[in-house]
């Protein structure tokens, strides 16, 4: 059971970073910049170096209750964009995509309490065990939701983890962050607008990664993802019935029906 409302959501206060090859570090809101010379800003107008690395419109968290587990559908919608004639590079045109995972929300919970607990500010990669994800191409957002759940099947043996690599700013109220879907075996990254490679491998899912791009947020809103209940009483208000009292609710019912029996 879903709830129709996500209880997390962030989108207006991340901003990307990347190393430049001139050595500057460049931000873009949203957007984590193409690596390039800095001057160069024909470059960075170019169509598709505008979408950057990768982008990030907006982060969102669903509740979903599974049985007797609570799980977190987390959905990371971005900006993508392709050319009609991409040999002639005619025709561009945008569209917005997206990647979910999802997760024990228990897992999450404690992946990112136990970063929490760190005093250092070294980068940690988090990786939390998926039991579905996959890639929305040319979306409709208003029917995102309702995609998911239409086609959403949980395996508990899904091959792929939610990789979250996180980090303290020197600025303690802001957190560097990045996220993406990795294969538990293989080097196969997805949830991202463009691998990023050294030496022929992607650098996603390491440490080093933030040496060269990240996301930057405040540490607060971001950690609002571990707050179940944050629209509890924007659900009721639209005479929704959150996913916990419903399940109390049919329990209540089955018991009932077998105290009538």
């Amino acid at each position: 059971m879903f709830e129709s409302l996500p209880y997390f959501s962030i989108s207006d206060s991340i901003t990307g970073w990347s190393y430049s090859l001139d050595g500057q570090w460049l931000s873009m809101e949203n957007t984590i910049p193409v690596i390039g010379i800095s001057r160069n800003t024909a470059f960075y107008e170019d169509n598709e170096n505008a979408l950057g690395i990768d982008n990030l419109k907006e982060l969102r968290g669903y509740k979903i209750k599974y049985g007797q587990d609570t799980l977190i559908c987390l959905v990371k919608l971005f900006q993508d964009g392709a050319y009609r004639y991409p040999n002639r590079r005619k025709g561009w045109k945008d569209y917005s995509s997206a990647y979910y995972w999802i997760v024990y929300y228990r897992d999450l919970r404690n992946a990112l309490n136990y970063f929490n607990d760190q005093d250092s500010n070294e980068a940690y990669v988090l990786r939390i065990r998926s039991l579905e994800g996959r890639a929305l191409n040319q979306i409709d957002e208003e029917d995102l939701l309702e995609e998911i759940k239409q086609t959403t099947i949980v395996k508990p043996e899904f091959d792929r983890n939610l990789v979250l690599t996180v980090q303290k700013g020197e600025d303690p109220l802001l957190l560097r962050f990045h996220l993406c879907s990795l294969h538990v075996v293989f080097n196969d990254v997805e949830g991202v607008r463009k691998n990023f490679t050294r030496q022929g491998r992607s650098l996603y899912g390491s440490v080093v990664l933030f040496d060269f791009l990240y996301f930057e947020t405040d540490k607060a809103e971001f950690m609002k993802i571990l707050d179940l209940d944050a629209n509890f009483d924007k659900l009721l208000e639209n005479k929704e019935t959150p996913v916990f009292l419903r399940d109390q609710e049919s329990s209540a019912a089955d018991s009932d029906s077998l105290d009538g029996f």
